[in-house]
């Protein structure tokens, strides 16, 4: 369970690191048949589609300047796509307008994968 811990952790600093000021962060669990959903929302600039596509691949970066600001390297996502599929999840990545979320579905029984 650490590494889930981990990998949720992931997202909220990435929500954190580039959420537009003064706006809030939404961190909804819903349970599913059979499963868990977790969704980390928040509003920032929006991620083009070409980039959402490749935006959980190890060192990829939205652009340069991103790793000055936040000190990351571009690992985070990564780290987050291979916890989850690890525990028989799925990780995805939406966003439109100002709106990103980073959707985690997890098998319920997850736990005993490990």
């Amino acid at each position: 369970m650490d590494k889930l811990e981990r990998a949720v952790d992931n997202l909220i600093r990435n929500a954190i690191n580039y959420s537009f000021p003064d706006t809030s962060i939404q961190f909804t669990l819903v349970p599913l048949a059979g499963s868990v959903q977790i969704c980390i929302q928040n509003q920032g600039n929006p991620i083009p589609p070409e980039k959402l596509e490749r935006i959980f691949e190890q060192f990829y970066r939205l652009d340069a300047a991103r790793s000055s600001d936040t000190g990351g390297a571009g690992l985070g996502l990564a780290i987050a796509k291979e916890i989850v599929e690890l525990h028989h999840g799925i990780i995805t990545a939406y966003s439109a307008d100002k709106l990103i979320r980073f959707t985690i579905q997890l098998p319920l029984d997850c736990q005993k994968i490990l």
